[in-house]
């Protein structure tokens, strides 16, 4: 089967339809790779447009780079649209390495120009040695199973009908066609990794076996379809034991404790909460021994072992500071909720139990009141505990709050220091209506919708 063909069949395979119904942006840098990739989409009689982003970090060459592959798409006559960008500013400026800059404003820009000028698909060169050098650079850095993957032919709006291919194919179509291209001198330098890979590390492995990239290929197969039943797993165990609320995701572990991939499912998991191995490593451990308490940080999250579950919230490095209650407010805003006082002169005929009312002696409320956080030290009186004084922290722990739901729970103090309400939870005995009481005080907590 020659290339052309081969190519026309893996394009229809991917697209489950006709090429010919589709509009199609190609992502030419005028390597060989994108100038075999333009040649088969002409040679195919597709509709394609060409694009060209000059990332200007090759001073002329780059200039270079993008007359030539206007010229190239004045030879297809087809339409061209290119951009300069200063690469090194961006990845300066959002602390990226060079390469991740140039891929992040390079599918950013290629995306804008799908969607206004109307192209189905974008359509990128990368053939089946890139997929086996990221297999091997993922293998390297450690990854879970996706990382073993490649790279996917078919990615939304993203596709890549060059997968099927090797370098040796694309090269010996490139020349079989005289065609010319412009050459990356980086390429071929070996300080990038994925260059080292491809001029040290796959030329030793093909030593080994001769055909190595047909040998990933075909495990390609059988990894997707491992990966394919996992997630589906993944998803059935995820369903009972995951728990979702505004401000946490609760993993009720101790099901699932004895489960024979548990640390593969929580690398699954916690790894898009930017955990890495090692801490997953340590979850899973502190998980089997039943370390309570423990706490695990990620750049952007923070999970805790806690009642045979694992928390997880989002780092929030913005303090909450204590608000004054006026006398003449009658309402205070806190973070999602709202705290309200209502004055009787007469009292309910029962007291209801609700966590998020309260109903207290307002004889005995001295203005300006204070909204905030629990401290160390801090003691109350709880209802019905036949006025004992307790630490706030000592009550928490009874009550089984975890450690992140500590942190955000508010008092209610009263002027003169005294603890009023356990917003949520408790009212002082100090504060509680008694038969003598003339003056009643209702607060209420209220969620706020943004």
């Amino acid at each position: 089967m020659t290339m052309l063909k081969a190519f026309q069949d893996y394009l229809s395979h991917l697209l489950q339809d006709n090429p010919g119904n589709y509009r199609f942006l190609l992502a030419i840098s005028g390597g060989k790779d994108s100038i075999v990739l333009g040649d088969l989409f002409y040679c195919s009689g597709i509709p394609f447009g060409i694009a060209h982003m000059n990332f200007q970090l090759r001073g002329e060459a780059s200039d270079g780079d993008e007359r030539f592959v206007q010229a190239f798409a004045q030879r297809c006559e087809v339409a061209c649209f290119t951009t300069a960008v200063d690469t090194k500013i961006y990845a300066a400026e959002h602390q990226l390495s060079t390469q991740m800059a140039a891929r992040t404003m390079r599918y950013r820009w290629l995306e804008k120009i799908r969607q206004e000028q109307g192209f189905d698909y974008i359509v990128t060169a990368h053939h089946l040695n890139d997929s086996v050098e990221t297999i091997l650079y993922n293998f390297a850095k450690g990854s879970g199973i996706k990382g073993m993957l490649g790279i996917p032919a078919v990615n939304g709006r993203v596709i890549r009908p060059l997968l099927f291919a090797t370098r040796t194919t694309i090269d010996a179509y490139y020349a079989q066609e005289e065609l010319v291209h412009r050459e990356d001198s980086s390429n071929a330098e070996s300080g990038y990794a994925r260059n080292w890979i491809r001029h040290q590390v796959v030329p030793n492995l093909q030593k080994l076996n001769p055909s190595f990239e047909q040998t990933v290929s075909r495990n390609l197969v059988y990894w997707q379809q491992i990966n394919t039943w996992f997630e589906q797993e993944a998803a059935q165990i995820k369903a009972k034991i995951w728990h979702t609320e505004p401000l946490r995701h609760t993993l009720q572990l101790s099901s699932i404790q004895s489960h024979p991939a548990l640390l593969t499912l929580l690398f699954h998991w916690l790894q898009g909460f930017g955990f890495v191995a090692e801490q997953i490593s340590g979850i899973h451990a502190s998980v089997l021994e039943q370390k309570q308490g423990k706490m695990f940080l990620s750049k952007s999250h923070k999970a805790l072992i806690h009642q045979g579950s694992l928390i997880i919230e989002a780092q929030d490095t913005r303090p909450e500071p204590p608000q004054l209650w006026p006398a003449e407010a009658f309402s205070l805003s806190l973070h999602g909720q709202k705290i309200t006082i209502s004055t009787y002169t007469k009292g309910p005929i029962s007291i209801p139990h609700q966590p998020d009312v309260a109903w207290v002696d307002a004889a005995e409320l001295s203005f300006p009141l204070e909204l905030r956080h629990w401290r160390a030290g801090d003691v109350f009186y709880p209802l019905g505990m036949a006025g004992k004084p307790k630490k706030i922290q000592d009550y928490f722990t009874d009550e089984k709050i975890d450690r992140f739901a500590k942190e955000r729970i508010w008092l209610l103090v009263n002027g003169d220091g005294r603890v009023i309400w356990v917003l949520g939870f408790r009212v002082d005995d100090r504060f509680k209506i008694r038969e003598d009481t003339s003056h009643f005080a209702e607060f209420q907590l209220i969620p706020q919708l943004d």
